[in-house]
């Protein structure tokens, strides 16, 4: 199934080009590393891709019945409790949520408020409120989703890194990834 089809995608930067005249289609099973140094423009091409910024040229469609799913380097946490956010708008069952917290190390912040979190447990948050809003994986739906993640293993320690990887490895839809591990 196709997830997200993008044509001749360009975007700049005051005095320089971040990047011109992508196109690309991501199905499900599809994986895509976007490697790069800081300021090129990875976390911008992903922005565009989850449909978070426009293109200042180009098209993105996604597939029909798809559901793209989002860590964006720059999230803004909504006000509550830990647990509350990442629990969002039900999305997931509050067994999933207190499992997914545990593994990201973040069991003793669940009643924490968010205005109060330093920025690498913002992250981890983040990654958590990602993962619950995807689900637990296997599902009837796992293929229609596209998990876009912007350095996702920023502030994880190497089990929680290691979950991560093999959290990931089960997702069944299409994964678009920036990543320095």
């Amino acid at each position: 199934m196709i997830l997200l089809d993008a044509t001749g995608l360009a975007m700049s930067r005051p005095g320089r080009s971040l990047f011109e005249d992508v196109s690309l289609t991501l199905s499900t099973g599809d994986r895509l590393g976007i490697v790069g140094i800081n300021g090129t423009g990875k976390s911008t091409l992903l922005r565009v891709l989850a449909g978070r910024t426009e293109p200042e040229a180009g098209s993105v469609r996604r597939g029909r019945g798809a559901r793209v799913v989002v860590l964006d380097q720059e999230d803004r946490l909504p006000a509550g409790t830990v647990r509350d956010v990442v629990l969002g708008d039900g999305h997931g069952a509050a067994w999933e949520v207190d499992a997914v917290l545990d593994r990201l190390g973040l069991t003793p912040l669940a009643g924490a408020p968010t205005d109060r979190l330093s920025g690498g447990q913002a992250k981890r948050v983040a990654l958590a409120r990602a993962l619950v809003e995807l689900g637990p994986g296997g599902g009837p739906d796992d293929d229609a989703v596209l998990l876009i993640l912007d350095e996702p293993t920023n502030h994880l320690d190497l089990d929680a890194i290691a979950w991560l990887e093999e959290r990931l490895a089960a997702h069944r839809g299409g994964m678009v990834l920036v990543t320095h591990d």
